[in-house]
Protein backbone atom coordinates (compact mmCIF):
# COMPACT_ATOMS: atom_id res chain seq x y z
CA UNK A 1 0.00 0.00 0.00
CA UNK A 2 1.54 3.65 -1.13
CA UNK A 3 0.16 6.28 1.13
CA UNK A 4 0.32 9.61 -0.06
CA UNK A 5 0.02 13.39 2.08
CA UNK A 6 1.03 15.98 -0.90
CA UNK A 7 -1.12 18.80 -0.56
CA UNK A 8 0.14 20.34 -3.47
CA UNK A 9 -1.95 19.89 -6.77
CA UNK A 10 0.61 19.34 -9.22
CA UNK A 11 3.07 17.45 -7.59
CA UNK A 12 0.41 14.77 -6.61
CA UNK A 13 -0.61 14.36 -10.20
CA UNK A 14 2.62 13.89 -11.45
CA UNK A 15 3.93 11.36 -9.16
CA UNK A 16 0.76 9.47 -9.15
CA UNK A 17 0.41 9.63 -12.68
CA UNK A 18 3.99 8.00 -12.91
CA UNK A 19 3.37 5.57 -9.94
CA UNK A 20 0.40 4.02 -11.90
CA UNK A 21 2.18 3.77 -14.80
CA UNK A 22 4.63 1.54 -12.97
CA UNK A 23 2.36 -0.46 -11.37
CA UNK A 24 4.35 -0.11 -7.73
CA UNK A 25 0.89 -1.19 -5.91
CA UNK A 26 -2.31 0.82 -4.65
CA UNK A 27 -2.48 4.18 -4.30
CA UNK A 28 -4.17 5.95 -1.29
CA UNK A 29 -4.56 9.33 -1.21
CA UNK A 30 -5.00 11.67 2.16
CA UNK A 31 -6.03 14.97 2.48
CA UNK A 32 -4.86 15.25 5.93
CA UNK A 33 -1.76 13.85 8.35
CA UNK A 34 -4.02 12.51 10.79
CA UNK A 35 -6.16 10.37 7.99
CA UNK A 36 -2.81 9.10 6.80
CA UNK A 37 -2.03 8.23 10.22
CA UNK A 38 -5.62 6.53 10.28
CA UNK A 39 -5.11 4.29 7.42
CA UNK A 40 -1.36 3.74 8.33
CA UNK A 41 -2.53 1.46 10.76
CA UNK A 42 -4.03 -1.45 9.21
CA UNK A 43 -1.16 -1.90 6.97
CA UNK A 44 2.29 -1.45 9.00
CA UNK A 45 4.53 -3.07 5.90
CA UNK A 46 3.11 0.42 3.78
CA UNK A 47 5.23 2.96 2.22
CA UNK A 48 4.18 6.64 3.52
CA UNK A 49 5.09 9.94 0.59
CA UNK A 50 4.77 13.37 2.72
CA UNK A 51 5.65 16.51 1.07
CA UNK A 52 8.18 17.99 3.03
CA UNK A 53 7.43 21.50 2.32
CA UNK A 54 3.92 21.26 3.48
CA UNK A 55 3.83 22.52 7.01
CA UNK A 56 1.16 20.46 8.36
CA UNK A 57 3.89 17.68 7.49
CA UNK A 58 6.47 19.21 10.06
CA UNK A 59 5.26 16.64 13.10
CA UNK A 60 3.69 13.58 10.85
CA UNK A 61 7.37 12.23 11.04
CA UNK A 62 7.43 11.75 14.46
CA UNK A 63 3.86 10.07 14.80
CA UNK A 64 4.98 7.49 12.59
CA UNK A 65 7.41 5.19 13.94
CA UNK A 66 5.92 1.53 13.83
CA UNK A 67 3.47 2.84 11.36
CA UNK A 68 5.09 1.95 8.30
CA UNK A 69 8.17 0.61 7.17
CA UNK A 70 9.18 3.11 4.37
CA UNK A 71 8.82 7.25 5.03
CA UNK A 72 9.47 8.97 1.74
CA UNK A 73 9.79 12.52 1.84
CA UNK A 74 9.68 15.09 -1.19
CA UNK A 75 11.63 18.29 -0.28
CA UNK A 76 12.78 20.07 2.74
CA UNK A 77 11.25 18.59 5.88
CA UNK A 78 15.22 18.22 7.79
CA UNK A 79 17.18 16.12 9.61
CA UNK A 80 14.66 12.89 11.23
CA UNK A 81 15.67 9.94 12.03
CA UNK A 82 12.59 8.68 11.00
CA UNK A 83 12.88 9.08 7.42
CA UNK A 84 14.39 6.18 4.90
CA UNK A 85 14.81 8.71 2.07
CA UNK A 86 14.62 12.59 0.96
CA UNK A 87 14.30 13.65 -2.75
CA UNK A 88 15.12 17.33 -3.43
CA UNK A 89 13.11 19.22 -5.34
CA UNK A 90 12.46 20.02 -8.53
CA UNK A 91 11.70 16.25 -7.76
CA UNK A 92 13.25 14.25 -10.79
CA UNK A 93 10.42 12.16 -10.93
CA UNK A 94 12.46 9.37 -13.29
CA UNK A 95 14.79 8.47 -10.09
CA UNK A 96 11.86 9.12 -7.73
CA UNK A 97 10.10 6.20 -8.87
CA UNK A 98 13.47 3.84 -9.21
CA UNK A 99 14.17 4.63 -5.43
CA UNK A 100 10.20 3.36 -5.07
CA UNK A 101 10.44 0.47 -6.94
CA UNK A 102 13.17 -0.58 -5.00
CA UNK A 103 11.56 0.27 -1.44
CA UNK A 104 8.56 -1.77 -2.73
CA UNK A 105 9.65 -4.30 -4.61
CA UNK A 106 13.15 -4.94 -3.31
CA UNK A 107 13.36 -3.63 0.22
CA UNK A 108 10.99 -6.69 1.16
CA UNK A 109 12.52 -9.61 0.43
CA UNK A 110 15.88 -8.76 2.05
CA UNK A 111 13.63 -9.43 5.09
CA UNK A 112 11.97 -12.45 4.27
CA UNK A 113 12.95 -14.28 0.58
CA UNK A 114 15.59 -16.86 0.64
CA UNK A 115 17.62 -16.84 -3.41
CA UNK A 116 19.08 -19.77 -4.27
CA UNK A 117 21.52 -19.89 -7.43
CA UNK A 118 24.03 -22.95 -7.62
CA UNK A 119 25.23 -24.65 -4.42
CA UNK A 120 24.60 -21.19 -2.83
CA UNK A 121 21.65 -19.83 -0.50
CA UNK A 122 21.14 -16.18 0.25
CA UNK A 123 19.57 -15.37 3.48
CA UNK A 124 18.77 -11.77 3.29
CA UNK A 125 17.36 -11.21 6.73
CA UNK A 126 20.88 -13.01 8.27
CA UNK A 127 22.94 -10.87 5.46
CA UNK A 128 24.63 -13.81 4.56
CA UNK A 129 25.22 -16.86 2.08
CA UNK A 130 24.86 -20.38 3.03
CA UNK A 131 27.24 -22.80 0.79
CA UNK A 132 25.22 -26.05 0.64
CA UNK A 133 28.26 -28.12 -0.42
CA UNK A 134 30.65 -27.19 2.19
CA UNK A 135 28.00 -26.24 5.34
CA UNK A 136 30.02 -22.92 4.73
CA UNK A 137 28.17 -19.69 5.83
CA UNK A 138 30.07 -16.28 4.41
CA UNK A 139 28.72 -13.14 5.70
CA UNK A 140 27.59 -10.00 3.76
CA UNK A 141 27.45 -6.28 4.08
CA UNK A 142 24.28 -4.49 3.58
CA UNK A 143 24.50 -3.54 0.16
CA UNK A 144 26.28 -6.96 -1.01
CA UNK A 145 22.90 -8.55 0.33
CA UNK A 146 21.12 -5.79 -2.01
CA UNK A 147 22.95 -5.77 -5.11
CA UNK A 148 22.17 -9.85 -4.81
CA UNK A 149 18.93 -9.47 -4.01
CA UNK A 150 18.15 -6.48 -6.79
CA UNK A 151 20.16 -9.02 -9.66
CA UNK A 152 18.51 -12.38 -8.25
CA UNK A 153 14.99 -11.50 -8.65
CA UNK A 154 15.32 -8.94 -11.42
CA UNK A 155 14.98 -11.49 -14.10
CA UNK A 156 16.56 -9.59 -16.59
CA UNK A 157 20.57 -7.70 -16.74
CA UNK A 158 20.29 -4.45 -15.26
CA UNK A 159 22.57 -1.57 -16.37
CA UNK A 160 25.43 0.21 -13.89
CA UNK A 161 23.30 3.01 -13.93
CA UNK A 162 19.93 1.05 -12.83
CA UNK A 163 21.92 -0.31 -10.11
CA UNK A 164 23.01 2.47 -9.08
CA UNK A 165 19.73 4.47 -8.59
CA UNK A 166 18.31 0.99 -7.24
CA UNK A 167 20.49 -0.18 -4.21
CA UNK A 168 22.20 2.98 -3.94
CA UNK A 169 19.87 5.74 -4.59
CA UNK A 170 22.97 7.40 -6.97
CA UNK A 171 21.59 8.82 -10.43
CA UNK A 172 23.40 9.53 -13.98
CA UNK A 173 25.16 12.14 -12.76
CA UNK A 174 27.21 10.57 -9.57
CA UNK A 175 30.58 9.32 -11.04
CA UNK A 176 31.41 6.53 -8.80
CA UNK A 177 33.39 2.93 -8.72
CA UNK A 178 31.20 1.60 -5.56
CA UNK A 179 29.45 -0.96 -8.04
CA UNK A 180 32.78 -2.53 -9.29
CA UNK A 181 34.25 -2.79 -6.01
CA UNK A 182 31.36 -4.41 -4.65
CA UNK A 183 31.36 -6.74 -7.84
CA UNK A 184 34.75 -7.31 -7.13
CA UNK A 185 34.77 -8.19 -3.16
CA UNK A 186 31.00 -10.64 -3.83
CA UNK A 187 33.29 -12.02 -6.88
CA UNK A 188 36.15 -13.20 -4.32
CA UNK A 189 33.63 -14.36 -1.80
CA UNK A 190 32.16 -16.35 -4.06
CA UNK A 191 35.36 -17.90 -4.37
CA UNK A 192 36.06 -19.66 -7.94
CA UNK A 193 32.79 -19.48 -8.97
CA UNK A 194 32.32 -15.55 -8.37
CA UNK A 195 33.32 -14.48 -12.17
CA UNK A 196 30.07 -17.54 -12.97
CA UNK A 197 27.46 -16.05 -10.94
CA UNK A 198 27.96 -12.58 -10.96
CA UNK A 199 28.03 -11.93 -15.06
CA UNK A 200 29.06 -9.01 -16.94
CA UNK A 201 26.88 -8.91 -20.60
CA UNK A 202 27.79 -6.09 -22.62
CA UNK A 203 28.11 -3.62 -19.39
CA UNK A 204 24.93 -4.93 -17.85
CA UNK A 205 25.24 -6.90 -14.81
CA UNK A 206 23.18 -10.09 -14.07
CA UNK A 207 23.02 -13.17 -10.95
CA UNK A 208 23.23 -16.31 -12.80
CA UNK A 209 21.25 -18.63 -11.34
CA UNK A 210 21.30 -22.71 -11.65
CA UNK A 211 20.04 -25.52 -9.88
CA UNK A 212 21.82 -26.96 -6.88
Amino acid sequence: MLLLYIPDNALREAVVEQMTVAKLGDIILCDTPQNLLKKAESDKDGIIIIDGDDKKATGLAQSLPGLASTLLVLGGLGENENVTETFTKPLRLGHFITRLRYYAETAPLLRNQTIIFGSYRLEPQNRRLCRTDKEEIIKLTEKETALLVFLGTRGVPATRQEILATVWGYDERIDTHTLETHIYQLRRKLDESGGEFLVNEAGAYRLQQRGV
